[in-house]
């Protein structure tokens, strides 16, 4: 049940995302007006905004205009309830479990948004902070595993310690959004262990080195064509939460 659950609440939360993502990059607010359609400007009503099933029924398109609505907001409800799920298979229902639904959701938002606009809103970031941290030091003290915070702030200070210095050495390669991210991942990976911080840093660099060198071998962008950073943080990250402890064990039992 607690899967289900959490596939249907991911559905509603990428539901919001929709918004989200539509009016951070242009400073509107999240809250208010209702969603309306874009073409003739129709207020959506409950019938119009049930996760995928709305999309399925009026066929991608508006009630009224008949304007498409496209595909983007199916992508967005089922990427984050795919995503719960995996965190609710990992955490079960526990503390952590909505700590890390918060990141998920907060890097399905971020990563949209940058690879639309190359931008990473500082609002998303502080705002999935201060739902995330609060949870996972609350799953530290019912795991009694006070020391997990200590581990958190340990991370945080290592991812932002490495990406601070990419960014001087990048001399504007890298932007200060993915600087700013850095610390909030860190903190994540920190909580399961310090050791994922670079772990998932190393998975990040080297999915946009491997991406960036096929769009050049492509065609597709230059060398010093700007690429988005921030998807391949929020991969790399995501990889390491479950992929990473059994990469750091054969280190440290070699």
């Amino acid at each position: 049940m607690v899967i289900t659950y959490t596939a249907i609440f991911g559905l509603l939360i990428g539901s919001f995302l929709t918004v989200v993502v539509d009016r951070v990059p242009r400073g509107a607010s999240v809250v208010a007006p209702g969603s309306a359609c874009g073409g003739c400007g129709l207020e959506l009503g409950p019938r119009d905004l049930v996760p995928v099933l709305s999309w399925l029924f009026l066929r991608g398109k508006c009630r009224r205009c008949k304007a498409s609505i496209g595909i983007e907001p199916v992508v967005l409800e089922l990427s984050t309830s795919a995503l719960f799920v995996a965190f609710a298979i990992k955490f079960d229902l526990s503390w952590e479990l909505g700590a890390f639904a918060a990141l998920g959701a907060g890097l399905i938002a971020l990563s949209w948004i940058d690879l639309h606009t190359k931008r990473l809103p500082r609002e998303i970031t502080y705002v999935t902070a201060a739902l995330g941290v609060p949870l996972l030091c609350i799953a530290a003290l019912v795991r009694h595993e006070p020391r997990r915070m200590l581990m958190m702030l340990l991370g945080a200070a290592i991812a932002l310690g490495f990406m601070a210095l990419v960014y001087a050495l990048s001399k504007g390669g890298m932007g200060d959004g993915d600087v700013r991210l850095s610390p909030l991942l860190g903190a994540y990976l920190g909580w399961i262990n310090p050791g994922l911080v670079a772990v998932g840093l190393f998975l990040g660099f080297l999915l946009g080195a491997v991406v960036g060198v096929l769009l050049i071998a492509f065609g597709s962008a230059g060398r010093k064509t700007a690429v988005p950073f921030g998807p391949f943080l929020a991969i790399g990250t995501i990889a390491a939460i479950w992929l990473g402890q059994p990469a750091v064990d054969m280190v440290l039992h070699r």
